[in-house]
């Protein structure tokens, strides 16, 4: 057999999926990214205990695919409460 090889799909580059939370408009934030989706589903959910009732608190779960395209998944606002936008985690 000649070529190149194949790759297998476990090779292939998987999203990546950030928290971002920011304190106030145009103000300071901080983000974390992870590989597992659940494992940012539930640092979502953290920061929205321990910073959630804050006002002007922005928080938000994106996924990133490998070829850059991101996706706001969910987003939480003390006024708004948690908005699911895609079907992500």
């Amino acid at each position: 057999m000649t070529g190149t090889p194949r790759q297998p799909p476990s090779a292939t580059p998987a999203s990546t999926f950030h928290v971002t939370l920011q304190f106030s408009p145009d103000g300071p934030s901080v983000e974390g990214s992870w590989g597992d989706a659940g494992t940012a589903l539930r640092k979502f959910r953290s920061w929205v205990g321990t910073h959630g009732s804050r006002d002007g608190v922005v928080i938000k779960l994106t996924e990133q695919e490998a070829d850059g395209r991101a996706t706001v998944l969910r987003i939480w606002t003390m006024a708004g409460g948690e908005e699911v936008l895609d079907a992500g985690p």
